[in-house]
Protein backbone atom coordinates (compact mmCIF):
# COMPACT_ATOMS: atom_id res chain seq x y z
CA UNK A 1 0.00 0.00 0.00
CA UNK A 2 1.11 3.76 -0.59
CA UNK A 3 -0.09 7.10 0.36
CA UNK A 4 0.71 9.48 -2.54
CA UNK A 5 0.35 13.14 -1.37
CA UNK A 6 -2.52 14.75 -3.76
CA UNK A 7 -4.31 11.15 -3.99
CA UNK A 8 -7.92 10.43 -2.41
CA UNK A 9 -6.99 6.90 -0.92
CA UNK A 10 -4.10 4.41 -0.65
CA UNK A 11 -3.17 2.98 -4.01
CA UNK A 12 -1.99 -1.00 -4.01
CA UNK A 13 0.31 -1.74 -6.08
CA UNK A 14 3.23 -4.34 -7.38
CA UNK A 15 5.48 -1.87 -8.86
CA UNK A 16 5.42 1.61 -10.54
CA UNK A 17 7.45 4.59 -10.51
CA UNK A 18 7.26 7.36 -8.24
CA UNK A 19 7.95 11.32 -8.90
CA UNK A 20 8.14 12.90 -5.84
CA UNK A 21 8.96 16.74 -6.31
CA UNK A 22 11.38 17.84 -2.98
CA UNK A 23 9.24 19.61 -0.21
CA UNK A 24 6.04 18.21 -1.32
CA UNK A 25 5.36 16.23 1.99
CA UNK A 26 5.97 12.47 3.15
CA UNK A 27 5.27 9.85 1.16
CA UNK A 28 3.53 6.45 3.50
CA UNK A 29 4.34 2.85 2.33
CA UNK A 30 2.92 0.18 4.08
CA UNK A 31 4.06 -3.57 3.52
CA UNK A 32 7.12 -5.01 2.45
CA UNK A 33 9.54 -4.60 -0.56
CA UNK A 34 12.61 -2.85 -2.31
CA UNK A 35 12.57 0.75 -3.62
CA UNK A 36 15.06 2.05 -5.63
CA UNK A 37 15.69 5.92 -5.18
CA UNK A 38 17.33 7.81 -7.68
CA UNK A 39 17.29 11.99 -6.46
CA UNK A 40 17.74 14.75 -8.30
CA UNK A 41 18.03 18.46 -7.74
CA UNK A 42 15.06 20.85 -8.72
CA UNK A 43 17.42 22.35 -10.87
CA UNK A 44 19.16 19.84 -12.57
CA UNK A 45 14.73 17.92 -13.03
CA UNK A 46 13.87 21.24 -14.54
CA UNK A 47 16.34 21.51 -17.10
CA UNK A 48 14.72 18.15 -18.23
CA UNK A 49 11.19 18.91 -17.71
CA UNK A 50 10.54 22.82 -16.79
CA UNK A 51 6.73 22.75 -16.02
CA UNK A 52 5.76 19.08 -15.30
CA UNK A 53 7.01 18.87 -11.78
CA UNK A 54 4.35 20.40 -9.55
CA UNK A 55 3.22 17.54 -7.95
CA UNK A 56 3.50 13.75 -7.08
CA UNK A 57 3.22 11.28 -10.06
CA UNK A 58 2.62 7.47 -9.49
CA UNK A 59 2.77 5.34 -12.92
CA UNK A 60 1.65 1.85 -12.19
CA UNK A 61 2.83 1.15 -15.81
CA UNK A 62 6.73 0.48 -16.10
CA UNK A 63 8.83 0.94 -19.42
CA UNK A 64 11.67 -1.11 -20.70
CA UNK A 65 13.67 2.17 -19.79
CA UNK A 66 12.34 2.32 -16.09
CA UNK A 67 13.39 -1.59 -16.04
CA UNK A 68 16.63 -0.46 -17.58
CA UNK A 69 17.39 2.13 -15.01
CA UNK A 70 16.54 -0.06 -12.35
CA UNK A 71 18.46 -2.69 -13.18
CA UNK A 72 21.83 -0.58 -13.62
CA UNK A 73 21.66 0.73 -10.04
CA UNK A 74 21.10 -2.31 -8.66
CA UNK A 75 24.14 -3.88 -10.74
CA UNK A 76 26.15 -0.87 -9.72
CA UNK A 77 25.24 -0.85 -6.05
CA UNK A 78 25.69 -4.70 -5.76
CA UNK A 79 28.42 -5.07 -7.73
CA UNK A 80 31.77 -6.28 -5.05
CA UNK A 81 34.01 -3.13 -4.25
CA UNK A 82 37.40 -4.57 -4.53
CA UNK A 83 39.28 -1.62 -4.97
CA UNK A 84 38.81 1.94 -4.81
CA UNK A 85 36.50 3.45 -7.79
CA UNK A 86 38.70 6.24 -9.69
CA UNK A 87 37.41 9.66 -10.41
CA UNK A 88 36.53 8.83 -13.95
CA UNK A 89 34.50 5.62 -12.87
CA UNK A 90 32.25 7.88 -10.33
CA UNK A 91 32.06 10.76 -12.87
CA UNK A 92 30.78 7.96 -15.71
CA UNK A 93 28.74 6.46 -13.66
CA UNK A 94 26.89 9.80 -12.18
CA UNK A 95 26.81 10.81 -16.11
CA UNK A 96 24.90 7.97 -16.92
CA UNK A 97 22.81 8.01 -13.99
CA UNK A 98 21.86 11.70 -14.95
CA UNK A 99 21.03 10.97 -18.70
CA UNK A 100 18.83 8.01 -17.71
CA UNK A 101 16.93 10.29 -15.12
CA UNK A 102 16.34 12.84 -17.13
CA UNK A 103 15.31 10.01 -19.71
CA UNK A 104 12.91 8.53 -17.67
CA UNK A 105 11.24 12.36 -16.79
CA UNK A 106 11.02 12.99 -20.50
CA UNK A 107 9.55 9.54 -21.31
CA UNK A 108 6.89 9.96 -18.49
CA UNK A 109 6.42 13.71 -18.80
CA UNK A 110 6.72 14.39 -22.62
CA UNK A 111 3.03 15.36 -23.35
CA UNK A 112 3.29 17.52 -20.58
CA UNK A 113 6.32 19.43 -21.98
CA UNK A 114 3.41 20.60 -25.02
CA UNK A 115 1.38 23.17 -22.40
CA UNK A 116 1.68 26.51 -22.61
CA UNK A 117 2.21 28.07 -26.55
CA UNK A 118 3.48 26.10 -29.09
CA UNK A 119 7.00 28.10 -28.72
CA UNK A 120 7.39 27.36 -25.12
CA UNK A 121 6.92 23.56 -25.33
CA UNK A 122 9.07 23.72 -28.44
CA UNK A 123 11.68 25.42 -26.95
CA UNK A 124 11.64 23.61 -23.52
CA UNK A 125 12.37 20.21 -25.30
CA UNK A 126 14.98 21.85 -27.34
CA UNK A 127 16.10 22.73 -23.79
CA UNK A 128 15.84 18.97 -22.51
CA UNK A 129 17.59 17.63 -25.81
CA UNK A 130 21.01 20.13 -24.60
CA UNK A 131 20.47 19.60 -21.21
CA UNK A 132 20.98 15.42 -22.06
CA UNK A 133 23.65 16.20 -24.49
CA UNK A 134 25.64 19.22 -23.68
CA UNK A 135 28.97 16.91 -22.82
CA UNK A 136 28.67 15.70 -26.82
CA UNK A 137 31.44 18.52 -28.33
CA UNK A 138 29.45 17.97 -31.76
CA UNK A 139 26.23 18.97 -30.38
CA UNK A 140 25.58 22.60 -32.15
CA UNK A 141 22.26 24.81 -32.60
CA UNK A 142 21.49 22.55 -36.01
CA UNK A 143 21.79 19.10 -34.33
CA UNK A 144 19.17 20.69 -31.42
CA UNK A 145 16.63 21.48 -34.12
CA UNK A 146 16.96 18.07 -35.70
CA UNK A 147 16.27 16.49 -32.12
CA UNK A 148 13.54 18.01 -32.02
CA UNK A 149 11.95 17.54 -35.36
CA UNK A 150 11.86 21.13 -36.35
CA UNK A 151 13.68 24.27 -38.15
CA UNK A 152 16.66 25.29 -37.09
CA UNK A 153 15.00 28.66 -38.05
CA UNK A 154 11.88 28.20 -35.53
CA UNK A 155 14.27 26.89 -32.83
CA UNK A 156 16.12 29.81 -32.61
CA UNK A 157 13.36 32.30 -32.55
CA UNK A 158 11.51 30.52 -29.64
CA UNK A 159 14.84 31.21 -27.98
CA UNK A 160 15.00 34.53 -29.38
CA UNK A 161 11.41 34.86 -27.43
CA UNK A 162 12.75 34.81 -23.84
CA UNK A 163 16.37 36.34 -25.15
CA UNK A 164 18.24 33.60 -25.24
CA UNK A 165 19.99 31.26 -28.08
CA UNK A 166 20.58 27.44 -29.30
CA UNK A 167 24.38 28.19 -28.56
CA UNK A 168 24.34 30.19 -24.98
CA UNK A 169 21.95 27.41 -23.97
CA UNK A 170 24.59 24.60 -25.23
CA UNK A 171 27.53 26.94 -23.49
CA UNK A 172 25.30 27.68 -20.06
CA UNK A 173 24.77 23.64 -19.48
CA UNK A 174 28.12 23.03 -20.78
CA UNK A 175 29.42 25.85 -18.01
CA UNK A 176 26.92 24.24 -15.14
CA UNK A 177 28.47 20.81 -15.79
CA UNK A 178 32.01 22.27 -15.50
CA UNK A 179 31.32 24.61 -12.60
CA UNK A 180 29.93 21.07 -10.51
CA UNK A 181 33.59 18.91 -11.16
CA UNK A 182 35.27 21.72 -10.74
CA UNK A 183 33.46 22.33 -7.13
CA UNK A 184 33.40 18.58 -6.31
CA UNK A 185 36.97 17.66 -4.71
CA UNK A 186 36.40 13.93 -6.06
CA UNK A 187 37.25 15.50 -9.43
CA UNK A 188 40.71 17.11 -8.49
CA UNK A 189 42.55 14.44 -10.08
CA UNK A 190 41.14 15.89 -13.56
CA UNK A 191 43.00 18.28 -15.07
CA UNK A 192 41.38 21.59 -16.47
CA UNK A 193 41.56 20.35 -20.03
CA UNK A 194 40.17 16.60 -19.10
CA UNK A 195 37.07 18.66 -17.31
CA UNK A 196 37.09 20.65 -20.84
CA UNK A 197 37.34 17.29 -23.20
CA UNK A 198 34.43 16.06 -20.33
CA UNK A 199 32.05 19.16 -20.61
CA UNK A 200 32.05 19.22 -24.50
CA UNK A 201 34.32 22.23 -24.41
CA UNK A 202 37.19 21.16 -25.96
CA UNK A 203 39.85 23.21 -25.28
CA UNK A 204 40.63 25.04 -22.09
CA UNK A 205 40.35 28.40 -23.51
CA UNK A 206 36.93 27.72 -24.27
CA UNK A 207 36.41 26.45 -20.83
CA UNK A 208 38.05 29.04 -19.52
CA UNK A 209 35.85 31.98 -21.13
CA UNK A 210 32.64 30.57 -20.79
CA UNK A 211 33.38 30.46 -16.73
CA UNK A 212 34.38 33.70 -16.73
CA UNK A 213 30.98 34.85 -18.78
CA UNK A 214 28.77 32.74 -16.59
CA UNK A 215 30.85 32.99 -13.39
CA UNK A 216 32.86 35.68 -13.42
CA UNK A 217 36.00 33.40 -12.70
CA UNK A 218 37.96 31.11 -14.22
CA UNK A 219 38.64 26.93 -13.38
CA UNK A 220 41.28 27.32 -10.84
CA UNK A 221 38.84 30.04 -8.92
CA UNK A 222 36.29 27.81 -9.19
CA UNK A 223 38.41 24.75 -7.35
CA UNK A 224 40.32 27.44 -4.90
CA UNK A 225 37.06 28.99 -3.89
CA UNK A 226 34.53 25.77 -3.44
CA UNK A 227 33.65 26.00 -0.25
CA UNK A 228 31.49 29.21 -1.65
CA UNK A 229 29.60 27.64 -3.84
Amino acid sequence: MLEVPGKSGPVLMEKGLLVLPGGSGGTDFRGSGTIDRLRLSKATAETFVPRALRRAHLFTALTRLDDATRSFIRAFMNHPVDRERSSIEDYASEQILLELAGSILLDHYGSSLEAGSTSSGLRDRAMAVIAQRCADRDLKPETVARAVQSSLRRVQAAFAEVGNSIAAEIRRQRGRLAKNLLTDGRYDVLSVQQIAEQTGFGTTAALRRALDELYGCGPRELRDGRASF
